[in-house]
């Protein structure tokens, strides 16, 4: 067999109703993935703030407000100890914790913000295929649509 040979490309019909249930499908898959994306990057961000967060903080003891919500709209006083950097508690999940020194604890947050970009940057070229699809598939059907018009008005 040659392989300088092209290979035939087959066309496939497909009927209007096909065409836009794809589109239809596509559209929902791209929302569930934004959707899932934006989580990912909100524990990204808190993943990187709790790294960011401990690495500032001084290794004496502290005095000061411990804000409750996201929205800071409650602060209570805190205290923080004078060996806290050895006595860290990292959730493993589940309802599990590790206690650990600070740059053990780094360590981990730092692996879990690796994984997570690699999850991210999966996520992201997932959304990136379907959309070429449908924004393919959108021109189809817009042109179908007007030759479709263009014929009835004929």
């Amino acid at each position: 067999m040659d392989t300088n040979t092209p290979i035939k490309e087959q066309k496939k019909v497909i009927s209007l109703e096909e065409l836009v249930a794809r589109v239809n499908e596509l559209r929902e898959r791209i929302e569930i993935l934004d959707s899932t994306l934006n989580t990912y990057l909100s524990h990204y961000k808190e993943l990187q703030l709790a790294v960011e967060t401990i690495k500032n903080l001084s290794n004496k003891s502290i005095e000061g407000y411990v804000v409750l919500d996201r929205l800071s709209s409650l602060m209570i006083p805190a205290s923080i100890s004078e060996n806290w950097y050895n006595n860290i508690l990292v959730n493993l999940g589940l309802g599990y914790y590790v206690k650990l020194n600070k740059d053990k604890a780094i360590e981990i947050l730092t692996k879990r913000i690796q994984e997570l970009e690699k999850t991210i940057n999966s996520v992201q070229a997932q959304r990136r295929t379907l959309a070429e699809e449908y924004v393919g598939l959108q021109r189809i059907l817009s042109q179908a649509i007007e030759s479709q018009q263009t014929r009835q008005q004929s």
